[in-house]
């Protein structure tokens, strides 16, 4: 997922002896059902085939109808047809390899995205028929639902942490019932956290366009897509941190709060159930209401190590 996966179980067993095997082996079933970047995936062999009902595994099926609820939820902000506006900026092979060879690409031309909301369904059979020239690529939405998954799964058996590039599902207290310390990382420098939010369950997540960036042409450009425009979000927003009921939630209102920008996602801080911190181009950081209540104070007297996003 071209991420840094990150676990901690507070136990005093060693049980990451007993799940290192599964768990690795389950994300690497996950990378090759929804990986863009491989061409053997079942995402590419879907991509490759628009225009033909083709049955899916479960996997699949849930991590396309997670990322058609979270397009309908943000009102196409957030959609998986993005692919081609992203092959379109430069990102087209996985990002480890991407700094080396995207200063000599050419653009190439914009394309127009298809209508996701033209998918056909099948839920009986989970078997899905893309319209004619759509093709998917479900991102930090896969890498969300992986993290909240594992999460799940490793939860029966001590309270557990799991971060996936930034995106952290929290299953709930450590064993002494204090929350989980968690370090935002400042966006202007990597070795210096901004501050350390306190969590006990629920989700973190941080979009930034100051790590996924690449040149084209001697042009910045990153990943995070605007579908209005078909091109990297121009925002002021340089990094945003999410918190939320879940790493889901998070990881979708994070993206939205990065390519909506500052003024519009202060509309965001209505809800009750997100708090969010912005940090802006310009080194300014605009918070919600909420925010302060997740904020390590002296009294949480935290003695475990943090977890930096």
């Amino acid at each position: 997922m071209g991420s840094r996966i990150f676990l901690a179980m507070d136990s005093e067993k060693d049980l990451w002896s007993n799940f290192r095997e599964s768990v690795m082996q389950r994300f690497e079933e996950w990378e090759q059902s929804l990986s863009r970047f491989r061409s053997t995936s079942e995402l590419s062999e879907v991509n490759r085939h628009s225009g033909q009902w083709q049955q899916v595994s479960d996997t699949f099926w849930q991590v396309l109808t997670l990322a058609l609820q979270v397009e309908q939820e943000t009102q196409g902000i957030i959609t998986p047809a993005v692919l081609d506006a992203l092959e379109a900026a430069g990102y087209t092979i996985n990002f480890e390899d991407l700094g080396n060879t995207a200063d000599r690409w050419l653009r190439q031309p914009l394309p127009t995205l298809a209508n996701v909301r033209e998918i056909e369904l099948d839920e009986s059979n989970h078997a899905i028929n893309l319209p004619h020239g759509l093709r998917l690529d479900f991102g930090g939405v896969a890498k969300g639902w992986a993290v909240h998954q594992t999460m799940l799964i490793l939860r029966e058996y001590a309270p557990v942490l799991v971060d996936g590039g930034g995106d952290i599902a929290v299953s709930g207290p450590m064993q002494d019932g204090s929350a989980w310390p968690i370090g935002i990382t400042d966006p202007m420098n990597a070795s210096a956290n901004l501050g350390l939010v306190m969590i006990s369950s629920g989700g973190v997540a941080t979009s930034g366009r100051d790590y996924r960036r690449w040149q084209v042409n001697g042009h910045w450009q990153h990943h995070l897509i605007d579908p209005r425009t078909q091109k990297p979000a121009d925002t002021d927003v340089l990094a945003a941190t999410v918190i939320a009921a879940s790493v889901m939630d998070a990881e979708k209102h994070s993206k939205q709060c990065l390519i909506l920008g500052s003024s519009e996602t202060q509309r965001l801080d209505s809800p009750k159930d997100i708090a969010f911190l912005l940090v802006l181009e310009d080194g300014r950081t605009i918070e919600s209401n909420n925010f302060d209540q997740f904020r390590w104070k002296e009294s949480c007297k935290a003695t475990h190590d943090k977890i930096t996003v």
